[in-house]
């Protein structure tokens, strides 16, 4: 999984539409990211109808690239349910909160989650890979009580798309332990904090 492509397709979508959802299709995704077949087969209409039912493929017309999409948007939904416990004064503490729940939340399905991200990288599910991961990003930053607007609104979301995916592919890679997550996590958010500080000096010496 390449880092590169991710960062550039989570920053061409930075305000992508809401994606249409409803309790069938949730409770169909979570039987289907439940079966453990789901993290050790790619993903194909047929392995869905196996895990789920024969007319599994009816929410979802458009195909695994739409079952894909739909897991991740389910765990921006999930992760936007718990703002509340998101407390701290510092809004990077609450983004930190944020992706830590989200991956929290989604461990037992770890290896399903693989599944889903490689089978939006296929080359023809560019602009599915795009929205989703913009709407990923988008969230952690609702999440986390974000109001910005303009330039800032997008340098942030700009900045949070590094963080995020490399964090997510440590997570899907070696995220077995979860104190290596939040220690990569933390290193991340270290490093945006040093080059924000070191931006907003040399802003101020050439104002």
């Amino acid at each position: 999984m390449n880092l590169s492509v991710l960062l550039a397709a989570a920053t061409s979508s930075l305000v992508p539409p809401d994606l249409p959802h409803s309790p069938q299709s949730d409770a169909l995704l979570r039987r289907f990211l439940a079966d453990p077949r789901a993290g050790s087969q790619p993903w194909t209409i047929t392995l869905l109808k196996q895990c789920v039912d024969e007319n599994a493929d009816i929410l979802f017309p458009d195909g695994m690239a739409q079952v894909a999409e739909a897991c991740f948007d389910m765990m921006d939904r999930e992760m936007l349910a718990a703002t509340n416990s998101f407390r701290s004064r510092k809004i990077s503490r609450r983004v930190r909160a944020a992706i830590m729940f989200r991956l929290e939340h989604a461990a037992p399905h770890r290896a399903a989650i693989r599944q889903a991200l490689a089978t939006l990288l296929v080359p023809t599910h560019g602009r599915i890979l795009a929205r989703t991961l913009g709407r990923s990003v988008n969230a952690i930053w609702q999440a986390a009580g974000d109001t910005s607007t303009g330039f800032t609104y997008v340098t942030k979301r700009i900045t949070l798309s590094g963080v995020y995916i490399s964090t997510l592919l440590f997570w899907l890679t070696r995220g077995g332990n979860p104190a290596s997550v939040e220690a990569f996590l933390d290193r991340r958010l270290a490093e945006v904090g040093r080059i924000t500080r070191l931006r907003n000096r040399l802003t101020g010496r050439i104002a």
